[in-house]
């Protein structure tokens, strides 16, 4: 299976190429559309201005040379006999401009002369009637430098060429984007795949020896082992599951919550073992799913009484337009460089295993996961001992909940006495 890495360059090339060629074809349009259109300008021009001269010349007046003025500046008169009866200005001195002579049935004709050494003329021939001694006049201008050079192919070639570097850089972006749950999906999965071996594989080998050895072993203990296992297996797949619901951004129903008696109510659930403090005198409401906050708060109560030597603190309140729900631990801490790493997948430190191995490695990848999707963040912040974990949340406004307050009395939890913040 091709990497994900791999599949983005193989599809950004792609891309590339079709935006190349998109790009040269509407470069050589548009070079020709802007050499049509100019040039298309000037014979606009030059046509009306051999108009007014054959005019004239049909009224039996020579037309005077300063007539000749704009972009057409090279205007000549010139008789059957090849003659130059009157020019313009700065034709003056010019040899004859053309020596094309328009026939009587299409007396008016475009022309491109190119002289030697010199830069193309752009020409409007009007033979001035069907007559055999008529003459013509030819009126025109010097081919436009844009036109004449290939400045307009290497403006438009380079516009072309940060077009389709800019459009693969941007395209790069995108299919990562566009694979980046993917990718995610099969680092998942490899894990995944890892983690589940080990109680398969433990599963399998209780099953197999009982199978083999009826009479050594006990029917008991291997039930009981397969269903440990079987446990984990459970617990495993659950913790995926719900992962895979929240970072796929499946709605949850979110309401106000006081987060202050969730996590009380939390507490006073798990009653016994570790004893927790809670300090708070205040409502902290946010709007959240109240089953993923509540999963996220007993994640961490679990995680803090886990490593716990003596008890755990849990502190609520509110700072800088968020609320802030702290726990803290007494036990050994988590040395700086693993802060992060404990929040990935499947990562348990050797404290972590020793005190439960039968743990998933998932709680606090779904605990950061819970926050990022209620537009929060879960770290780990220095403490004097032990870990300390801070989840900070949106605040909720008093007004979206009635400015509704709840003044709740000290009381004592698990042994010990709430404090102030």
């Amino acid at each position: 299976m091709p990497s994900v890495y791999s599949m983005q360059a193989r599809y950004t090339t792609a891309a590339t190429m079709l935006l190349l060629l998109l790009t040269v074809l509407g470069g050589v349009s548009l070079d020709l559309a802007i050499r049509y259109r100019m040039e298309g300008q000037v014979f606009f021009e030059a046509e009306q201005v051999v108009a007014q001269w054959s005019a004239q010349v049909r009224g039996g007046a020579l037309p005077r040379s300063g007539s000749a003025s704009g972009t057409i500046d090279l205007v000549q008169l010139v008789d059957a006999q090849g003659r130059i009866l009157v020019a313009s200005p700065a034709a003056a001195g010019r040899p004859r401009l053309s020596r094309l002579r328009p026939p009587a049935d299409d007396r008016l004709q475009r022309r491109v002369e190119c002289p030697p050494g010199e830069r193309c003329l752009l020409l409007m021939a009007n033979r001035v009637s069907p007559a055999p001694d008529a003459p013509v006049v030819y009126a025109g201008t010097v081919e436009p430098p844009l036109c004449a050079t290939h400045r307009l192919e290497y403006l438009v070639g380079g516009a072309g060429l940060l077009l389709v570097l800019s459009g693969a850089r941007v395209m790069w972006w995108i299919i990562g984007r566009a694979l980046g749950p993917a990718e995610q999906q099969c680092r998942l999965a490899s894990v995944t795949s890892h983690e589940l071996r080990t109680p398969i594989a433990g599963l399998r080998v209780q099953l197999e020896e009982a199978l083999l050895n009826p009479d050594h072993v006990d029917p008991r203990d291997t039930i009981r082992g397969a269903l440990s296992a079987t446990g984990r297996l459970e617990a495993i797949v659950h913790d995926l599951l719900t992962m895979t619901r929240l970072r796929g951004g499946q709605p949850s129903p979110h309401e106000p919550i006081d987060l202050t008696a969730l996590v009380t109510e939390e507490v006073d659930a798990h009653v016994g073992g570790t004893p927790v403090k809670v300090c708070t005198t205040e409502e902290v409401w946010v709007h959240g799913s109240r089953i993923q906050l509540i999963r996220l708060v007993g994640n961490l109560l679990s995680n803090a009484r886990r490593h716990a030597a003596t008890g755990v603190t849990v502190c609520v309140g509110s700072d800088d337009g968020r609320a802030v729900v702290a726990v803290t631990d007494d036990g050994n801490g988590i040395a700086p460089a693993d802060r992060e790493r404990v929040f990935e997948r499947f990562t348990r430190l050797d404290e972590g295993l020793r005190r439960d191995a039968g743990g998933t490695g998932l709680g606090l990848a779904i605990s950061r996961d819970i926050a990022r999707a209620h537009r929060g963040t879960l770290q780990i912040e220095d403490s004097p001992c032990g870990a300390r974990f801070v989840l900070r949340l949106p605040l909720l406004d008093r007004n979206a909940i009635g400015g509704r307050r709840l003044v709740r009395p000290s009381r004592t939890i698990s042994g010990r006495t709430a404090d102030d913040l």
